[in-house]
């Protein structure tokens, strides 16, 4: 340690004696913390070392919740297919979650089970944005309804049809028509199907039926 300590003061002296007299506090301090800064650059590698990993194990943790997705999707039906989805549901990454929500929620209504097919698609309105939301909430509706609880799909629905972009706004209509309907709500009804008679939908014979019948009780 002695002769390092002797051999990098030589060097320093030497540099010292070239470099103008402004240079020298610069030098002795580049050689006085040059382990330190050693110590943090080898720290700085090791955490991006580090991160390579991490990420490379997510990486790798999504592609393998993926794959067992798709088998479940294709091997298995009914109450088997749910509850494979729901065991896989709590080991996958985050970014997997909503895929394996969306599935639970269509598998649970196929089987009629409303009631938990509202509370996944309720958790996926938590972890989605966008066009995928409003997918979400109609789900959730259309399961109130078809559970029987068609005055809380006209809530979800009449406040989804004021923010719903263009390309949702005949199946939000649509459903709130509905669920008004089968909730007594005249009022709410005949507005919503005035509201889908203001668009190109196919069926706008039905639509104006359907308004001449609500504005005839």
């Amino acid at each position: 340690m002695a002769d390092n300590n002797t051999t990098q003061q030589a060097v320093l002296d030497e540099m010292e004696a070239h470099a103008p007299q402004s240079m020298h506090p610069i030098l002795e301090a580049a050689f006085k913390y040059s382990k330190q800064l050693i110590i943090a650059v080898a720290i700085i590698v090791g955490a991006t070392a580090v991160y390579a990993g991490v990420t490379a194990y997510n990486a790798k943790a999504e592609v393998n919740a993926q794959a067992t997705l798709g088998t479940i999707l294709i091997q298995d039906q009914g109450q088997i297919k749910i509850d494979n989805l729901e065991d896989l549901l709590g080991i996958v990454p985050s970014s997997v979650k909503p895929a394996v929500q969306l599935e639970i929620a269509q598998a649970c209504m196929t089987l009629g089970e409303y009631d938990k097919a509202a509370d996944y698609w309720g958790q996926l309105i938590g972890n989605t944005d966008d066009d995928m939301q409003i997918v979400a909430r109609l789900g959730k509706a259309k399961s109130l309804l078809l559970g029987g609880k068609a005055a809380d799909a006209v809530t979800e629905l009449k406040d989804l049809v004021g923010i719903a972009p263009e390309a949702f706004t005949v199946p939000a209509y649509r459903q709130l028509a509905l669920a008004a309907e089968a909730a007594g709500d005249t009022a709410e009804a005949l507005n919503a199907y005035k509201k889908l008679g203001e668009t190109q939908v196919s069926d706008k014979p039905f639509i104006d039926y359907k308004i001449s019948q609500l504005e005839a009780k």
